[in-house]
């Protein structure tokens, strides 16, 4: 298990489990995996953003390698730059959906896909061994250029123009206030926008992907075609339809694997998701002829999936979704581009009427995440529940010391027994 990374970057509370010498570290390794590397700099609107910006900038001048430093970015715009500038790797500084007090450092490859574990584990090696340059080999910092062109590009992925549209956008006081609602405009839509701020202390703050009920509200109350709420770094979406209710990321993947067919390109008729795919979106793509390939719960395997199978969508039920014609990697705001054109011509009220199975997910905060996954107590209770439920799931969070205990049933009275007797056994385990 690697010491610093986890499913998805690196991730912990800032100046605590992620401190200016981790990124510092990171940026260094950076330059010891490839001599020299350019590498691209974003970050989310976090208050420690900043602080790991500079200090991850410093680690690769300090070993020779030259940085693009993009500021408020989202995580998809920084893969995206990387493939345009033709730079060796990316690094976004953002926890994602995490509450403010945390942030993160994801790392992308020179194609733009998440760096590989086994690259992970490379540069892991390097944490404790600092490579510097002579003083006159040291790299250089510059600014990003064209960084609009973000806008274009996510602007020219939308199936339809949408002038006469509506859309309410909830940017969680994230990265994707800059770009979104700009995106939305270019296309000649009439946006509303919420938590839009800058405020790092208010990041994904009961709003966002995470709380969408407030946009799903604003989208009854403006009369909008639809609306969207992305988390702190934008690589995520979740959905409301006109007439205000939640559409998940389960029925993002639904609806847009369901048009990718019709217009011919789903090949395979494969679509990827994840151990918590719900059943009913299952069945239904089924019932359309696509077949749902399931792999761990990250988007990272996701990503890896497609890539083996050649499919060209995977996702997951929280809003990360992958449309690999158009991106390496999961984009909320050129996802919720997608579903505004198809919803400009058809209402998305019918195109998300997907039936789907009662779920109930638990996180049980805990000491020890692999001891208590490793108690015979936990795991004779997860196979008892287990044969009354559907589906059930317990697995470690990637991110934080969470154990997360999923459950699906015919019924939500039978999918919360399940959910609950397993956190029953791990609190128990817990003492």
């Amino acid at each position: 298990m690697s010491k610093y990374f986890g499913t998805d970057g690196i991730r912990g509370i800032a100046g605590e489990e992620l401190t200016a010498r981790t990124a510092f570290a990171l940026g260094n390794a950076l330059c010891r995996l490839r001599k020299r590397p350019l590498v691209v700099a974003g970050q989310d609107t976090r208050t420690s953003s900043d602080m790991l910006s500079l200090a991850l900038a410093a680690g690769v001048t300090a070993g020779g390698g030259r940085v693009l430093r993009g500021g408020v970015l989202p995580t998809a715009a920084v893969a995206y730059f990387v493939r345009r500038c033709g730079a060796d790797f990316g690094v976004v500084v953002s926890a994602s959906h995490n509450p403010a007090p945390y942030n993160g450092l994801k790392v992308f490859d020179g194609d733009g896909f998440k760096l590989s574990e086994r690259l992970e584990e490379r540069a892991e090696k390097y944490f404790d061994e600092y490579a510097f340059a002579p003083a006159l080999a040291c790299g250089r910092c510059a600014q990003l250029p064209l960084r609009g062109g973000y806008v274009d590009f996510l602007a020219s992925c939308c199936p339809a123009p949408l002038a006469g549209k509506t859309f309410v956008l909830d940017c969680a006081n994230g990265a994707a206030g800059e770009f979104a609602p700009r995106a939305f405009q270019k296309l000649g839509a009439r946006v509303v926008v919420l938590s839009r701020g800058r405020n790092g202390a208010k990041i994904n703050l009961r709003c966002g992907a995470l709380h969408p009920a407030r946009m799903a509200r604003a989208v009854k109350e403006c009369g909008a075609d639809a609306g969207f709420a992305y988390d702190g770094d934008a690589d995520r979406v979740i959905a409301a339809d006109e007439k205000g209710n939640i559409v998940d990321g389960d029925r993002i993947l639904c609806v847009l694997a369901a048009d990718l067919a019709a217009r011919g390109g789903l090949p395979g008729m494969l679509a990827v998701g994840t151990a918590h795919t719900n059943t009913g979106a299952e069945r239904w793509l089924a019932a359309r002829g696509i077949r749902l390939l399931r792999t761990d719960v990250g988007d990272r395997y996701v990503s890896e999936h497609m890539r083996r199978t050649g499919a060209a969508i995977g996702g997951e039920q929280s809003g990360h979704v992958i449309l690999s014609a158009f991106s390496t990697t999961g984009d909320g705001i050129l996802t919720s581009l997608r579903l505004a054109g198809l919803a400009a011509r058809e209402k998305l009220s019918s195109l998300a009427a997907v039936p789907l199975l009662p779920q109930c997910t638990l996180g049980v905060r805990v000491r020890d995440k692999v001891r208590v996954l490793g108690s015979e107590g936990v795991r004779a209770a997860a196979e008892r529940a287990g044969a009354e439920a559907e589906r059930l799931v317990v697995r470690a969070s990637g991110t934080e010391p969470v154990i997360r205990v999923f459950a699906e049933a015919e019924s939500m009275r039978a999918a919360s027994a399940a959910a609950e007797a397993v956190r029953a056994a791990i609190l128990k385990e817990e003492g």
